[in-house]
């Protein structure tokens, strides 16, 4: 009998203890659910979505500097190749209006109608009066001049004015700008006259003056009517060449300038250097001998066809002269 209530009480307890086990369990498990859940999944989501940022941002930074990189890249290439069609360009238009300019010799006849035996002997005898300092020259500005004061060397040569208008000069008379009346251009030609360049004499009958066509570059020579030219080695790599074309007033209405370079160290062979045409100044396009020379074909066959200047007796030869 007392075995047996032992037997009973041991039974009891240890039901208790695997109850109480199994309720502590529960609690425990519930406690660590409650804790992970809500909390360390929000903390776990932050620090996913940081870490996902950071990586996100890098790689923008990066693909930001490579894209910038090749944009750099780009506009470097873009740059100098659009150098490169520049140049192409401008020496595509310098060829262009190189081959617009009429170099060939133009002619105005004098109005024979108009322009009498007995006219021709008033401007003759009017334009050796201005040689002979007996009146005066006017400019448009109406400034008025002697002859021998359009800074001659007659000091330095110890030489008379007659000596000096004879042997120093020559003269082309033409119907310079076309109005079919005679214009003279005197041509400076001794080494020694102060005079600068050719100068273009107009008598105006209505009001019985001489007007002058100022200062013009020493080194032009007359080509024609209304067109003037220079060729003059300037080195001994290069020649110069220069052509003027001038309106009735004196104005420069069209201007050429070019060199022909010889082969040298820096460069093999003879080309052409435009230094001028037109619009493009001081531009500097080569071009190879053989284009220039179609190019220029023009010019040069008018350089060789060039008004001839007479001398001073030739000029007054029907006029009593000293």
């Amino acid at each position: 009998m007392k075995n047996t209530v032992f037997v009973k009480r041991l039974l009891y307890i240890i039901l208790l203890l695997s109850g109480i086990f199994l309720l502590s369990g529960k609690l425990l498990y519930e406690r660590e659910k409650t804790a992970l859940d809500p909390g360390q999944a929000d903390e776990i989501t932050a620090n996913e979505a940081s870490d996902s940022e950071a990586m996100i941002s890098e790689d923008e930074e990066n693909e930001s500097e490579y894209v910038e990189s090749e944009s750099e890249a780009v506009t470097e290439e873009t740059e100098l190749t659009q150098e490169e069609i520049t140049e192409e360009i401008i020496s595509e238009l310098v060829c262009k209006r190189l081959r617009e300019v009429d170099f060939t010799i133009k002619e105005y006849p004098i109005d024979t109608e108009v322009y009498t035996e007995e006219m021709d002997r008033e401007y003759k005898e009017v334009f050796l009066q201005v040689l002979l300092n007996q009146i005066p020259v006017q400019y448009e500005d109406g400034e008025e001049t002697y002859f021998e004061d359009i800074d001659t060397d007659k000091e330095k040569l110890n030489t008379d004015n007659i000596t000096m208008i004879k042997e120093f000069f020559v003269y082309c008379y033409l119907d310079f700008d076309g109005d079919g009346f005679p214009e003279l251009i005197v041509d400076p030609c001794g080494a020694y006259v102060r005079f600068g360049g050719p100068r273009i004499f107009k008598y105006d009958r209505d009001s019985k003056k001489v007007y002058v066509d100022g200062y013009r570059f020493m080194r032009y020579r007359p080509l024609c009517a209304g067109k003037f030219y220079y060729e003059y080695k300037g080195s001994a790599d290069s020649i110069q060449y220069g052509y003027q074309e001038i309106d009735p007033q004196g104005n420069v209405v069209e201007e050429v300038k070019f060199r022909l370079a010889y082969p040298s160290s820096y460069h093999p062979s003879e080309r052409y250097i435009i230094d001028a045409v037109g619009e493009f100044t001081n531009v500097d396009v080569e071009i190879d001998k053989e284009s220039g020379d179609e190019m220029l074909h023009d010019y040069f066959e008018a350089i060789d066809n060039a008004v001839t200047g007479i001398t001073f007796d030739e000029l007054f030869s029907d006029i009593e002269h000293p």
